[in-house]
Parts: C-alpha cells; sequence; structure tokens
C-alpha cells in the first residue's frame, strides 16, 4: 500500500478540524528475548480427572492402599502409588498408619479441579521496547523492509545477551506470561544470568501527523499516532502515547520539514497534492562571510542546534549553566540522529557548572552512537600530548553550511539583551565548511564520524 492509498483510507478517518499533513514509514526497534522460565501451570484436563478419581475413591471409604487399587483395578506396580505421594506432596491427602485422608485441600480441589498447579521449565519469549525499555508480549512477528531509511535509533542498546536486559523486568514479564496463557499459568522465576536468545530487530510502522485546518489553528494543537503497515492500518496504541511525548522532535528525525509551517494538502480529483510554504527571508541561505555581534551569534547559535540535520560542533573552554537553556535543543538534535559534539575544557582554568556537566554526561549516556562529549584535557592526556592543555577557542560548525569563530563563549555566556556586556563579536563563515572539520578532526585526532 503506498501513501496515497493510505491517506484515502485514513483521510475518512481523520477528525472534522483536522488534516493530515505527514505520512512517514519507519522501523521501531526491539529486542526479541528468551530465556529459562520455571512456571506454575494446571495440569491437563485428563491427568486432573485421574486425580479427581483417587480423591473421590478416597472420600468413598477405599483409604487403604489396597483397597483403592483393587477398586480401581489396577495393579501395584502402576502408577498409583507415585500419584497418590504427588497429592499428598501438595497437601490434598494426608498418609497416617496406612491410611490416605483426603484434606480439606483435597476436598476443594474435588469441586474445583483448577486449583492443583504444577511447577514446569519452559523457554520463556517476549520482546523488549528499545526506545522505552519496557517488557512487552510477542504477539507479532516482527518483520522490516530494509530498504527503509527512516529508522528510530534504539535508547537502550545493551550488548547481546546483557543481563542489564531484563533489571527490573519482574512485574512486567509476570504480567506477560499470565496474560499468554489467558490467566491459567503463573511465572514464578526465570533465570536472569543466562539468556539463551537474544536478538535486535525492527518492525515498520506509520507515523502520521494531524494538523488543526486553517480557521481553527488558535483553538486546537497538532498530534501523531503510530499506525501498523496491516491492510486496515491500524492504530498502535502503546506506541502513539509514547512516541507522542517525543512530538515534534521524533518528526525531526524522518523530515527535512523546518516544522515552523505546515504544509497543504489539497483534495484535486481524489489526488493529493504537497505544497511547501515559501521560505522566509531570514531562512535564506547565507553564502558571504559576515560580522555578527554578541547577540546575533546568540540568535544563530540557537537556531544553528534546531536547524541542523547531521553533525554540529561545538567548542567552548567552559561549560557553565548558560548551557542549560541548550539542552533541550542538543536532546532534540540526539533525537533525530544528530552527531553532536562537544569539545571543552583548558587546564589552567577549568571550572565548569557540576550541575550542567552532569546533565550533559546523563545525555552522552543515553545516546552513546551520536554524542560526543569530549573534555580536551583529558583527551590530550590519554594521547600522550603534553603540549596541549586545553581550549581557548569558541567555535562552532553546522553540518557543512558553516561555521562561527570569535570571542563569543557558546556555553558559558548568560547574558540577556539589555543588560550591560563586554563587547563581542563572531566572524560567520559559509566557505570551506568541509575543510573546517577536516582540520580540526585531525587537530585534535578525532575518530571520523
Amino acid at each position: 500500500m503506498d501513501i496515497q492509498e493510505i491517506h484515502k483510507k485514513l483521510d475518512k478517518q481523520c477528525p472534522s478540524d483536522y488534516k493530515i499533513n505527514e505520512i512517514i514509514q519507519f522501523a521501531y526497534p526491539y529486542r526479541r528475548v528468551r530465556v529459562n522460565a520455571t512456571v506454575n501451570k494446571s495440569p491437563e484436563k485428563s491427568i486432573q480427572q485421574v486425580y479427581s478419581v483417587f480423591l473421590r475413591t478416597i472420600i468413598a471409604g477405599y483409604n487403604k492402599e489396597e483397597q483403592i487399587i483393587k477398586f480401581l483395578g489396577l495393579n501395584k506396580e502402576d502408577f498409583i502409588l507415585r500419584e497418590l505421594y504427588f497429592l499428598r506432596e501438595r497437601g490434598f491427602v494426608d498418609f497416617t498408619s496406612g491410611i490416605w485422608l483426603v484434606t480439606e485441600q483435597g476436598e476443594e480441589f474435588v469441586k474445583d479441579n483448577s486449583i492443583l498447579k504444577i511447577l514446569e521449565e519452559e523457554e520463556f519469549e517476549f520482546l523488549i521496547d528499545a526506545i522505552s525499555n519496557q517488557a512487552i508480549e510477542k504477539n507479532f512477528r516482527l518483520f522490516s523492509d530494509k530498504n527503509i531509511e527512516n529508522r528510530l535509533n534504539p535508547e537502550i542498546d545493551y550488548s547481546i545477551k546483557n543481563s542489564e536486559l531484563l533489571k527490573n523486568k519482574n512485574e512486567q514479564l509476570s504480567d506477560i506470561y499470565k496474560s499468554q496463557s489467558n490467566g491459567k499459568a503463573y511465572l514464578v522465576d526465570y533465570d536472569k544470568s543466562n539468556i539463551k536468545f537474544d536478538k535486535k530487530e525492527n518492525h515498520d510502522y506509520y507515523l502520521i501527523e494531524y494538523i488543526p485546518i486553517k480557521e481553527k489553528e488558535s483553538e486546537l494543537e497538532p498530534y501523531i499516532e503510530v499506525r501498523n503497515t496491516d491492510k486496515d492500518v491500524s492504530k498502535e496504541k502503546r506506541l502513539s502515547k509514547s512516541l507522542s511525548e517525543k512530538y515534534p522532535s521524533i518528526l525531526y528525525q524522518f523530515t527535512t520539514s523546518d516544522r515552523t509551517s505546515f504544509a497543504k494538502i489539497q483534495d484535486n480529483n481524489n489526488s493529493e497534492l504537497l505544497e511547501e510554504f515559501k521560505v522566509t527571508e531570514n531562512e535564506k541561505k547565507i553564502t558571504e562571510t559576515q560580522t555578527l555581534s554578541v547577540w546575533e551569534t546568540q540568535e544563530k547559535f540557537a537556531e544553528a542546534l534546531k536547524t541542523v540535520k547531521s553533525k554540529i560542533l561545538i567548542e567552548s573552554p567552559w561549560v557553565k549553566r548558560a548551557t542549560l537553556k541548550y539542552i533541550s535543543s542538543i536532546e532534540k538534535a540526539l533525537q533525530r540522529s544528530v552527531d553532536v559534539i562537544i569539545l571543552y575544557g583548558i587546564e589552567s582554568n577549568d571550572e565548569h557548572h557540576y550541575g550542567t556537566i552532569e546533565k550533559l554526561r546523563n545525555l552522552k549516556s543515553k545516546y552513546q552512537k551520536n554524542f560526543h562529549l569530549i573534555h580536551l584535557p583529558t583527551h590530550f592526556e590519554e594521547q600522550g600530548n603534553y603540549k596541549m592543555t586545553g581550549t581557548h577557542r569558541k567555535l562552532i560548525i553546522k553540518d557543512d553550511d558553516y561555521y562561527i569563530l570569535g570571542s563569543f563563549n557558546f556555553l558559558s555566556f548568560n547574558k540577556e539583551k539589555g543588560q550591560k556586556i563586554a563587547n563581542e563579536e563572531s566572524i560567520f563563515i559559509p566557505q570551506n565548511v568541509i575543510e573546517k572539520w577536516k582540520v580540526i578532526f585531525e587537530e585534535y585526532k578525532l575518530k571520523a564520524i
């Protein structure tokens, strides 16, 4: 089913105040995991009936071994004794002075065979959502088209069969197993230290963005849904809820739309035509070197974090509290798979805001693949380069579009317009950007991204 067909199908379900703005096919990451589990199950119906016959026989007064065997027409070598002792272990019968007696629990079993549970060992397979780290039931076959460009990167990406995958999952897995057995069996325990099977897999969905119709835009908020790729394009409620919390940053990962204005979809003889709003004057690509004031530099830095598509480098001596106002933009860039490189620190005056550094380190832990937080004094020491002690350079490079160099401290300037400041200026350079990337990477011996 192509996008136009999906649009026609969903357009009929669209709320009257909304229209569809984006339909994006994407792959969502999972871990398919299998463990050895100890479970509590009801025995087969035929076995339950056999146990019930044994108990009814004893209740009827045939309570000695010979009497039970003779009454049931069995031989001494048959399974009768083994099963009687099994019932004794479960508390359904007692054996005293050669006499078998049915307990109160055994009488309850005669009334309701389902109360008997037996411990068994079996393999238990489930999924772990690699974004939310939630264990979920494996009730669908994972499938992803390798040709799909849009892929969400896992936010939990432990090595294969790492026991951390199962940390704090007891309650979730118990609920999953109970659901799979329709409440007839229960998960008692599972082997956390020996995962039998673990595979990183993806499953394809559609991400649908709905926006208010023009005359309603001031009253209503846009929203997204995740839809399955089945015939009915059915709604995936769990993912719709969790990814809605990431809206609109989730869309930055899949579209080049600037998200500040909405595309318009019009109906023309049952076909949809997509039109983009014109780019405003301040969004036009600048091709000449310019001098930027303090406030222009600050605005350009904030804009770069919001619009970067592939990679951004920030070099600044100090990480101060001022960086906090950029944390959200940095994380949104990371969520849309941008490589973010922060180079900071100078040995002679290596003073940073601890709380801000911790927030950046938390981001580094969360986005290990694409967040590169590099403390330069440590970096040089690890390289055995004792001639360099850090940086006093102030630099950003955005994609292959431009770089800004000057006296503005990108991660420590914390003034607002109207406050007293020392005069500073920066140079905006849109030429030879690829060469600038190369120079910085060679200078600091950084790994290519």
